[in-house]
């Protein structure tokens, strides 16, 4: 039979659990909010210094061929260029959504998400799919924060795509 005690123990242990899986969810939700409202810095806050950020191409010849950027210095280009590609008036004009099929595993102050996003862009009086992909998340808690430290995202079809869904399975 269990003490008084250790089931206070399982119950505050279950509740950490829990705010860290909301925490880690309001990050995500925040990357795409961020992105959508012009809000820069706070997007850039959501990384650590030494993040990574990893995506397909989603163009030219090889839709599925990787671009990477380093350290929050390069997520600054990554930000320039994704938003160039997406053209004209893309800032104020896009729907981020990160939350979708969201798989989580938390090991202590470590965490890996995995999931759906969507991109949808304003096109005049239309609204148009720009993106569909899957992600591994990677993220730490640091000073009692959870960041993005590392994010590797393929577009649907990317050969590679099973492995990026299984990854919080591991």
């Amino acid at each position: 039979m269990s003490t008084p005690e250790d089931r206070l123990a399982r119950i505050e242990a279950r509740l950490i659990e829990l705010e860290d899986e909301r925490a880690i969810r309001e990050v995500l939700s925040r990357y795409g909010h961020y992105a959508d409202a012009c809000l820069d810095d706070d997007y850039f806050a959501l990384f650590t210094e030494d993040c990574v950020m990893e995506v397909s191409q989603g163009r030219g010849d090889d839709p599925y061929a990787i671009v990477r950027w380093d350290g929050r210095e390069q997520m600054k280009e990554f930000l320039a260029v994704r938003t160039a590609g997406h053209g004209d008036g893309f800032y104020g004009r896009s729907l981020h959504m990160q939350g979708n099929n969201l798989t989580l595993r938390i090991d202590g102050d470590v965490a890996i998400a995995n999931n759906y996003s969507f991109i949808l862009h304003q096109d005049g009086v239309d609204l148009r799919l720009v993106s569909a992909s899957v992600n591994d998340w990677r993220l730490v808690r640091r000073d009692g924060r959870w960041l993005i430290s590392e994010r590797r995202r393929r577009m649907v079809g990317a050969p590679d795509t099973a492995d990026i869904l299984r990854a919080s399975e591991r």
